[in-house]
C-alpha cells in the first residue's frame, strides 16, 4: 500500500458530506496524500485498511456527536492511539460540535454510547475498556474545537488552519532545479515559484558555484529538474550537478526530468552547436583526455535519452503549468 500523509478517522453519518468531506478536499488540494474511507474497504479487507492506517504520518480524528456509537470508529481510534504510542505517529483530535469535557468524562452522547456498548459486550469487556482508554487519551492531546455560533469562525477558515498546521508537520518531497543563470533565470524563477505555490520544497542552483550543501540537497530530493539551455554546458558546476543527479537516479531511484529550453536533445546527444563548443573549451582547459570531460560527455548523452520536455515556442506559463502537473502526478 502507498504511504499516506494523513489518515482521517470520522463517523460518516455525521460529517462525511459536510466537514470531513471539505477537509479531505482541502488536504488533497494542498497535495497531501490523504486517506478517507469509501465504505468499501472496511468490509472488503480489514487488513489492508489497517496497513493504510499504520503507514500514515498523521491521523486526524473527527470526534462528532455520534462518533462513539460506532464500534468501527472506536476500534479505529484504539488502533490510532496504539500507533501513536508504539510508532510515534502524530494524532490530532477535532472536537466537531462536541465539548472535549464530555468526551474525556464520557458524558452526553459519549456516555450513552458506552452504556450501550457495555450492554452489548458486557461491563468487563476488554474491548470496551480499550475504547474508554483511547477516548480519554485522545482528549489530552493538542487539537481543535469547532462549534457553530455567532462568534465562531467560518468552517472554511477552520479547515484552512488545520491544513496550515499539517503543512508545518509533513515534510513535502524536495525538487532540485539545476539551470544556467545566464540563460534562464527568469523562466526558472517562474517555474520554481509555481512549484513552491503548489506545496513542493524547491531548491534551485544556477550553476554559478557548486558546494557540499548543494550535493546534499540533490541526494535528498525526490525529483531533479534540469533546465538545459544554450550555455548550460559551459558551466563546470552545472555539469558536476548533472553527474550527481544521474548518480542519484541510478543509485537511489531518483526521478529526473530534463527540460530542453530552446535547445534540441540531439544537441546534447551528439554534442554539437553550443554543447560541442563547450566540451572543446573544457578539453582545452583540462586536457583532451580528461576523465572529468569524458564523464560530462557521457552524462549529456545519457540525459538526452531520458523522457523530458522541449520548450521552443509558445507561452512559457502554459509550459510551466504542464511541468507542475507532471510533478503532481509523481
Amino acid at each position: 500500500m502507498a504511504r499516506y500523509d494523513v489518515f482521517l478517522c470520522f463517523r460518516g453519518r455525521d460529517t462525511r458530506h459536510t466537514f470531513t468531506g471539505n477537509l479531505y478536499a482541502a488536504l488533497q488540494q494542498a497535495r497531501f496524500r490523504t486517506f478517507m474511507d469509501d465504505d468499501e474497504l472496511k468490509g472488503a479487507d480489514q487488513i489492508a485498511y489497517t496497513i493504510v492506517l499504520e503507514a500514515s504520518r498523521i491521523s486526524i480524528v473527527v470526534l462528532s456527536e455520534h462518533f462513539a456509537f460506532s464500534s468501527w470508529c472506536l476500534d479505529e481510534l484504539a488502533k490510532i492511539v496504539d500507533c501513536m504510542n508504539t510508532k510515534n505517529q502524530a494524532v490530532f483530535p477535532i472536537f466537531y460540535e462536541v465539548d472535549p469535557f464530555y468526551v474525556r468524562h464520557l458524558k452526553g452522547s459519549f456516555g450513552e454510547a458506552m452504556v450501550a456498548h457495555e450492554a452489548r459486550f458486557g461491563k468487563d469487556s476488554e474491548r470496551v475498556e480499550k475504547w474508554r482508554s483511547a477516548l480519554i487519551q485522545v482528549t489530552n492531546l493538542s487539537g481543535w474545537c469547532f462549534a457553530r455560533g455567532r462568534w465562531c469562525e467560518y468552517e472554511y477558515e477552520f479547515i484552512e488552519r488545520i491544513v496550515q498546521h499539517v503543512t508545518k508537520l509533513v515534510p513535502r518531497y524536495r525538487i532540485f532545479v539545476s539551470f544556467s543563470g545566464k540563460d534562464t533565470r527568469s523562466f526558472t524563477g517562474f517555474l520554481c515559484n509555481a512549484l513552491s505555490r503548489s506545496g513542493y520544497n524547491t531548491f534551485i542552483s544556477d550553476g554559478e558555484q557548486s558546494s557540499q550543501s548543494t550535493v546534499g540537497v540533490i541526494e535528498k530530493s525526490r525529483l531533479s529538474i534540469i533546465v538545459f539551455s544554450e550555455n548550460y554546458a559551459r558551466s563546470p558546476s552545472c555539469l558536476d550537478e548533472l553527474l550527481r543527479v544521474l548518480e542519484c537516479m541510478e543509485m537511489k531511484n531518483q526521478l529526473v526530468c530534463p527540460i530542453f529550453y530552446k535547445v534540441l536533445p540531439s544537441d546534447l546527444r551528439h554534442q554539437r552547436r553550443s554543447y560541442g563548443e563547450a566540451m572543446i573549451e573544457h578539453e582545452n582547459v583540462m586536457g583532451e583526455n580528461s576523465e572529468k570531460v569524458k564523464k560530462w560527455r557521457s552524462a549529456l548523452f545519457h540525459v538526452a535519452n531520458l523522457k523530458g520536455w522541449c520548450m521552443k515556442t509558445g507561452y512559457e506559463y502554459e509550459f510551466i503549468e504542464k511541468i507542475v502537473e507532471m510533478a503532481s502526478k509523481i
